[in-house]
């Protein structure tokens, strides 16, 4: 078999046209632009058979490669392509753990995990039923009875994972438990989330403007610059429960005075 190298050697030593070179350039696999001289085309067959002497063993025979690309697979092993990586999200961690986060003032979002032992146990006999806890602990120390109230969802550990809780009051403090009822019907927690504060959903009625100084990494709360001291204001009333108060008997020396629910 004649050698490509040679072959293709001996056919550049021959006049040829642009649009033969052109079409030998094609039939190489390489990239030819229009506006390309047969200068140029001829510069780009003679790179190309440097590129195949580079790579090929000086002597060899082969068959005509369709592209320099080609030639060089021939000597270059290919490199293995690296195992996908999986980014699944497993069903569970293996781990203790319930998370409450406030949604908006009258949401919040629960979500746990458990240990395998934990996981067993629940399923266990010992376990009449599991339940979910949330208790309004605002502005006290919980102690695991004194919760302003409480709240108790049923859990099935096999389907569910999260919940979604509608509570009653906005800018409060919520503590939530993970539990479960024996067969003397005693509660026992196992879990107990973070303490989770809803929004207001009101304006804030604070009068303080805070401030962050970047360079010295402190916090600056100061009066605001507007009006400090809130306005007076008049609301509508009842005269019914003062005209009470001041009506007396014929015999008395103080007559009725007609007020109005605006004011006196």
């Amino acid at each position: 078999m004649v050698n490509v190298v040679q072959e293709l050697e001996k056919w550049l030593s021959e006049e040829r046209t642009i649009q033969e070179l052109k079409a030998k350039a094609k039939e190489l696999g390489l990239t030819v632009k229009k506006q390309m001289t047969k200068n140029d085309v001829l510069k780009l067959i003679e790179r190309y058979v440097e590129r195949v002497k580079a790579v090929q063993p000086e002597g060899a025979t082969s068959q005509r490669p369709s592209s320099a690309s080609s030639a060089v697979q021939q000597v270059t092993p290919t490199k293995a392509m690296p195992a996908k990586e999986d980014i699944s999200i497993p069903e569970t961690y293996n781990k203790d753990k319930l998370v409450a986060m406030p949604v908006n003032p009258n949401w919040i979002h629960l979500y746990w995990d458990f240990s395998e032992a934990n996981r067993e146990f629940l399923k266990s006999h010992q376990v009449r039923k599991v339940v979910l806890r949330v208790y309004d602990v605002t502005f006290i120390e919980f102690d695991g009875t004194n919760a302003h109230r409480t709240f108790e969802i049923n859990v099935d550990i096999n389907n569910m994972k999260n919940y979604y809780l509608n509570v009653p009051m906005p800018g409060a403090h919520y503590l939530a438990e993970i539990g479960y009822y024996d067969q003397e019907g005693r509660y026992k927690f196992i879990l107990r989330s973070n303490l989770c504060k809803t929004p207001v959903n009101s304006p804030s009625q604070s009068t303080r403007e805070r401030w962050m100084d970047l360079r010295k990494r402190r916090r600056i709360v100061m009066p605001s610059g507007g009006m400090l001291t809130p306005v007076v204001e008049r609301i509508s009333g009842s005269v019914q429960g003062l005209e009470h108060l001041f009506r007396i008997s014929s015999v008395g020396s103080i007559s009725f005075i007609q007020l109005s629910g605006k004011g006196m």
